[in-house]
């Protein structure tokens, strides 16, 4: 058991010095640094509104869904949540009035996500707070660096 805990030992210290520069600037953790930001910057925004209650997570949830009609199915296949944990954030933003959930037609086990009035007013307020994002990348790297991030994005999230 000693040697292994040697040998961990060894292994990190030869990874941290042969990678510190790339880890401390890779892009994932700087994006997910960003998106930390960006939410916290939200959640800040949210607390004065009538969303206040609703849990930074389950917002996260409703983001998601980006004003369209989903299957649950999809909400937690693009999340990576669980099934489970899909469900039970589906479950209190429908108790936050910002959402209804009905069976899908087509599928005798899956139902379908829909926004409510209430949640378009919160898609709103969110969309307000985007632009203001936006606007700082905007500042940061220029309108046509913004673009340019946007079409690379695109491509990378397949989002053609």
């Amino acid at each position: 058991m000693v040697d292994i805990e040697v040998a961990r030992s060894d292994l990190s210290t030869v990874i941290d010095k042969k990678d510190d520069a790339f880890l401390g600037q890779n892009i994932k953790g700087m994006m997910m640094t960003l998106i930390a930001r960006w939410n916290a910057e939200m959640d800040e925004a949210r607390a004065e509104t009538e969303f206040a209650d609703v849990r930074p997570a389950d917002i996260r949830v409703f983001a998601q869904l980006r004003g369209r009609t989903v299957k649950l199915s999809t909400i937690h296949r693009e999340m990576g949540f669980s099934r489970q944990a899909a469900q039970q954030a589906v479950e209190r933003l429908t108790g936050h009035g910002m959402i209804t959930v009905q069976s899908d037609p087509q599928s005798k086990r899956d139902k379908l996500v829909s926004i409510t009035p209430k949640g378009h007013r919160w898609r709103t307020i969110a969309a307000e707070q985007i632009r203001r994002i936006e606007t700082e990348i905007g500042e940061a790297i220029g309108s046509d660096g913004k673009e340019s991030l946007r079409r690379h994005l695109i491509t990378l999230t397949g989002n053609t």
